[in-house]
């Protein structure tokens, strides 16, 4: 599997800063990524395009961030911001192509050689037509990085849909069928909208994070909860869900297969 496009910029309304750092806060909430990309993108527009100045401002915002990493092992560049006046696109504010010519990638928290060479590993384990799919469904930046990024995510909403239709869900089909594409970005959405989710919990989707600040994936304790798997546990662990009791893990089950059964009824029977 592989993936043809470039999904940090494909276009359409989506864009990608999930490697530069973005979601890598306790908070990474929209409105909360909103406002920390507005300050780095508002700082670093008085900053003459100069090596000296962008490090400058790259080390005051660091400095100013006001909140640690989530993992300390990803690191949080200061020179991601928005790249349009409607605060649509994110992206690197150090890239020749936004700077004008100059390149000031290295003023960042990776040199530009790295920016240049790194693939995130959504572009292996993700099928063209899965990112296609992807980029259609989730066209704003937030809802993008979030989905395009969780590689387990995606595959268990598909496949949590084709044992719903009892056949594939090719996904060329799903983005040829407004109706359809609509009710999957509802699911894809929960990633955002999931309610009942704890919001001081330490975790980011399916993934914890063990005493050296290492994120680790997590697992349920079925023992503890006095239940057995389903399939839709990997999705609910995606979503961020930690469930304490039986109820919790029933009630976020349950919120899955309500959107995957709406993707499915946009099918004819």
């Amino acid at each position: 599997m592989s993936v043809s496009f470039h999904l940090c910029q494909p276009g359409g309304g989506a864009s990608c800063g999930a490697c530069c750092g973005l979601y890598n806060f306790r908070d990474h909430s929209r409105a909360a990524l909103t406002q920390r990309l507005a300050t780095q993108t508002a700082r670093l527009a008085h900053a003459p395009r100069t090596p000296e100045a962008y490090g400058e401002a790259a080390r005051e915002l660091t400095a100013n961030r006001g909140a640690s990493a989530l993992f300390p092992i990803v690191r949080v560049c200061p020179l991601l911001g928005f790249l349009d006046a409607e605060q649509q696109r994110v992206g690197c504010l150090g890239h020749p192509l936004v700077t004008g010519g100059t390149d000031l990638r290295d003023c960042g928290v990776y040199r530009a050689t790295v920016c240049e060479t790194f693939t995130c590993p959504s572009f292996g384990w993700l099928t063209d037509a899965q990112a296609r799919l992807v980029q259609a469904a989730c066209a704003d930046w937030y809802l993008y990085g979030l989905v395009i990024t969780d590689v387990e995510f995606v595959r268990g909403c598909l496949k949590l849909l084709e044992w719903e239709l009892g056949g594939p869900a090719r996904p060329e089909l799903l983005r040829e069928r407004p109706e359809s594409l609509s009710a999957l970005r509802r699911l894809f959405a929960l990633k955002e909208t999931a309610p009942g989710r704890d919001g001081q919990a330490t975790v980011f989707g399916r993934f914890t994070h063990d005493t050296e600040g290492e994120p680790v994936p997590r697992s349920l304790d079925y023992a503890a909860l006095g239940t057995r798997a389903a399939p839709e546990d990997d999705v609910v662990l995606c979503l961020g869900y930690t469930p304490a009791s039986a109820p919790e893990l029933l009630a976020a089950r349950e919120l899955v297969r309500e959107h995957v059964r709406a993707v499915a009824a946009t099918f004819p029977a």
